[in-house]
C-alpha cells in the first residue's frame, strides 16, 4: 500500500502560453516602372520580424515575383505577405489571435494601364472609348456632309 508522500504519474503535458500578436505595418518602399509593368517593393513588420517581397504588375495583372512571401518567428507567429484582388495584404498570426494590414494597389496598377476609375466607379478605358467613338463618328459625318455639299455644287 501507497503512502500519501508517493506520487503516481499518469499523464505529462507540455503547455504552450501564447499572447496575441502584435500589430502588423505594411510599407510600399518604392515603386519603379518601365513602359509596360511596375514594380512594387514592400514590407511587412511587427515588433520583433519583418518580411520584404516584390509584386510585378504589366498591363494585365499583378503577381508575386520575389523576396521573402512567409516567415515563422521564434514565437510560434507566422508573417504572411500576399497579392489578392490589386490588394497587398499582410498578415501576422499564431495560434491565438490574427492581424492584418493591407494596401491597395489599384491606383498604381491604373497609371500603368492607363485605366482608371472615376469616382463613381465609372471606367475610365470605357468613357475613352465612348469619347473616341464619338468623335470618329463626327468626323465620318464630317467627310461625308462635305463630299455631299462638292457633289451638290458640281450639279449646279
Amino acid at each position: 500500500m501507497k503512502g500519501p508522500q508517493d506520487t503516481v504519474t499518469l499523464t505529462e503535458y507540455n503547455i504552450t502560453v501564447q499572447d496575441p500578436v502584435s500589430p502588423v505595418d505594411l510599407t510600399v518602399n518604392s515603386v519603379s516602372s518601365s513602359s509596360d509593368s511596375c514594380n512594387l517593393t514592400v514590407t511587412c513588420s511587427t515588433k520583433h520580424a519583418h518580411i520584404s517581397s516584390i509584386f510585378t504588375c504589366d498591363t494585365t495583372t499583378c503577381y508575386q515575383e520575389g523576396g521573402e512571401q512567409s516567415e515563422v518567428t521564434t514565437s510560434g507567429a507566422s508573417l504572411h505577405v500576399y497579392l489578392s484582388n490589386l490588394s497587398v495584404i499582410c498578415d501576422h498570426s499564431n495560434q491565438v489571435s490574427w492581424t492584418r494590414d493591407m494596401k491597395n494597389i489599384e491606383h498604381i496598377y491604373a497609371l500603368l494601364t492607363g485605366c482608371g476609375s472615376l469616382s463613381d466607379g465609372i471606367s475610365v478605358c470605357v468613357v475613352k472609348t465612348v469619347v473616341f467613338s464619338v468623335r470618329l463618328i463626327i468626323m465620318v459625318f464630317a467627310v461625308i456632309s462635305v463630299h455631299i455639299t462638292e457633289k451638290v455644287e458640281r450639279q449646279k
